[in-house]
Parts: C-alpha cells; structure tokens; sequence
C-alpha cells in the first residue's frame, strides 16, 4: 500500500469512490482441492499487481464490523442503553417485545463487553422489533458429540430445525429459565437469540470458529464464566429429554443438544459506513440499518446496482466462507467462478474510471488495494489465487512469498 494511505486510514472508514470486496474464506478451499489448477484469471491479475497490507482485525466479521467505524474496543463504551425486563414464567416464542416485561436502564456496560455485538446488531436485520431493547447474544442450536475423551461441536445447515421444533425447544427454555434473568427467542429457525438482564463479564468464542473443535477449548471465559457455562450445562440436560429431540432421534437426525452463545452485547452505534451494502450476511444487513446507508442483496449484485452510489460500495461475499467448512466443492467452485467474473467487471469499471480503487480483503489479516496505476504495473509478479491457497494451508510457508508466475 502506498505510504500515503495508511491501514489505519481506512479502519473505520472506506475511501470515496472505492468499491471494496470483503471475502471471508478467500484464501481457503475444501479437503481435497488444493491444487495450482484454480481457474481464476481476473482474481490472479488483481492479486499479482495490487498493493497488499495487513490489517488490524483478523476475523471476518470484526473486519466487517469495521468497515462501518464499529471496534470491539468502541462497541464496549457505546449502544443502546435500555434492557427490557425478563418475562413472566411460560411467555412464549410469539410475545411482543413489549409484552415480554417493562423496560429499565442498563447497567453501563463499559469495560464489560469485549465481544463484538453482533448478536444485537444481526437481530435488527432478522426481527428488529426486539433489537433496539437489551443485551442479546446469538444462542444458536448446536449438536454435541463425544469423541474418545472430548466433546465435538456441531452446527449447520443439516442440523437446522424446523419452525415447529424450534419453537418448542425455545418455550421449553424460556418455561424453564423464567426466574433467571434469561429469554430466548428464534427469530429465525436456524437462528436463535438471548437476551439477558445484566450483561455479563465474559468473553465468548463465535461460532465459525467452534465448529468441529473440542468444545472444552472454546468455552466462555472471564470472571462470569462460571456461572454462564452452568446454565448451558441445564440448558443440555434439558433438550436432551425434549419430545422434540427423541423424535429427531428416532428419525435418525441429529438431536439438538444445546445453544451456543457468542457475540453478546447491545445495540452499538454506526456512524460511519459505506454509501451502499450488498450483502444478504445478517451483520452487513444490521450495519447497514443501523448506519443509514443503502442495502440491496447479492441477488443485484450488477453495474447497475452500484453506479448510483455516490460514495464508496461494500460487498461481503461470504458464499465461499460458508462452502469451504461445509465441504461442498461444488459450491466452493459455483462461488469462485462468479466471485472471478465479478473482479473482472470491476478492473473494467476501474480502467474506465468509474471506480477510484479496488480492494479485497480476505477478513484474516490481508488487504489488496488496486489503483489504476497498479493495473499498469504488468511486471508484478505475487502468485495466483492457487499460490494463495497453498500457502495457507501449509504453516510452514505462510511466512515466504507465493511463487513467481509469467505475469498477465
């Protein structure tokens, strides 16, 4: 990156007439397809000739979190100051937010939160009638296996229940943990949210990051840690007697053993921000809510969609992060192909001049900005996407170059 553009200029803030991708899972393939024959040519000449720096946040949503102003250091000193109270004994998954309790002030939460609140902020876009009031955290169902001596996660798409079974489990929880402060809502079947009274002191572990791994070294810690994990623990016992769980059993689907929660916090103040979002990825969506700018679905993503904006675009194309864990190549490659044929309309874009720059950021610490002088620099030569991808998978090389290929 030029040195007269810093990293730190553009957290918390995107340069005018930028049109910046954020591609978590970028530099990631399923087992099994790590190869050099990655078809990618437009995304190869971007990644050859662009200036790459390393960025402050090394997680996907942080990174996108970021792009609209919002830190996990400002999220704890900034948001919504009002929790609604918990409801009465047997409220069911359909109450109001009004109807779930009165409103009182929150406690402040500074030096409390050290999550980013994201829980609050993807709850606007999915049912922003509850948002705006409390302290909530994803809660999402998850599958729990024992292997040998540890305890696997599981979540995911084959796990998602229906509405019905989403609902019972959801008043189950919420009949049982009425006198605790704890209120659980599915917004969405396969996306549940809590909300709490007091804010806890704890940090938690998001899910993407959980997934397959030894639930005992990703569980909540801090000084509430104690109390938080009990409560998950009843939660266990009681969905692992749920009617809705021994017929999953018997229909040989996975029970549901639990929630897992992360992301907790209120709803955070944006102030800054792209002119225009396309994403369908519900954080992006409560950014952009939340920040006032524009928001159309990837569904527009087209030339069409973005020059009308008059300042700078944002698009989170997380087709990729979400193929790559799940395995499915075929979606990986679906995603890849038309994530290349869109770098490719955007160099055309930039060379006309209708854009300033060009930036992909892979959400884990690599940032390639593309100016039209860049298109120029044809003797660059930094490796493909191919390159990439082997580099990360292999520890060993992640700190040597990509090789060097004829340039393009």
């Amino acid at each position: 990156m030029p040195a007269d553009r810093p990293v730190s200029a553009l957290v918390g803030g995107l340069l005018p007439g930028e049109f910046r991708l954020i591609c978590p899972a970028l530099f990631a393939a399923p087992p099994g397809t790590l190869d050099r024959t990655i078809r990618t040519p437009a995304l190869d000449r971007v990644l050859a000739r662009a200036d790459r720096a390393a960025t402050p946040a090394a997680d996907p949503l942080e990174t996108l979190a970021a792009a609209f102003g919002l830190t996990v250091a400002a999220s704890s000193t900034a948001g919504v100051r009002q929790v609604g109270g918990m409801p009465h004994a047997g409220a069911g998954n359909g109450q109001s937010p009004a109807a779930a309790g009165a409103l009182h002030q929150a406690p402040a939460v500074t030096g409390l939160h050290r999550d980013l609140p994201s829980a609050a902020l993807c709850l606007l876009a999915d049912a922003p009638a509850w948002a705006r009031d409390g302290c909530w955290f994803h809660a999402d169902p998850v599958h729990l296996r024992p292997d040998r001596d540890r305890l696997l996660l599981f979540a995911g798409p084959a796990l998602a229940p229906r509405a019905d079974e989403a609902d019972a489990l959801v008043a189950a929880f919420n009949a049982h943990f009425a006198g605790d402060g704890l209120y659980l809502i599915a917004a969405r079947p396969d996306r549940w949210y809590l909300r709490v009274v007091e804010p806890p002191n704890l940090r938690t572990c998001p899910l993407y990051d959980v997934v397959g791994r030894d639930l005992d070294a990703c569980l909540p810690s801090g000084p509430d840690a104690r109390a938080w994990n009990r409560w998950q623990n009843e939660a266990q016992m009681l969905f692992y007697g749920h009617p809705v769980n021994q017929a999953r059993e018997t229909a040989g689907r996975p029970v549901i053993s639990g929630v897992w929660t992360w992301g907790g916090g209120v709803l955070s103040a944006v102030s800054g921000g792209p002119a225009l979002t396309i994403a369908d990825h519900p954080l992006a969506v409560g950014l952009a809510l939340a920040g006032g700018g524009a928001r159309r679905g990837l569904d527009a993503l087209d030339c069409a969609a973005w020059r009308d904006a008059t300042g700078t675009v944002l698009v989170f194309w997380d087709s990729l992060w979400q193929a790559v864990p799940a395995g499915d190549v075929d979606a990986w490659r679906r995603g890849l192909d038309a994530l290349d044929a869109l770098v490719a309309t955007l160099w055309s874009e930039l060379a006309a001049k209708r854009l300033r720059h060009l930036t992909i950021d892979d959400g884990s610490g690599d940032r390639f900005t593309l100016s039209r002088a860049d298109q120029r620099c044809f003797w660059r030569r930094r490796g493909t996407l191919g390159d990439w991808i082997v580099r990360r998978s292999d520890p060993d090389r992640r700190s040597r170059p990509p090789a060097q290929h004829a340039p393009r």
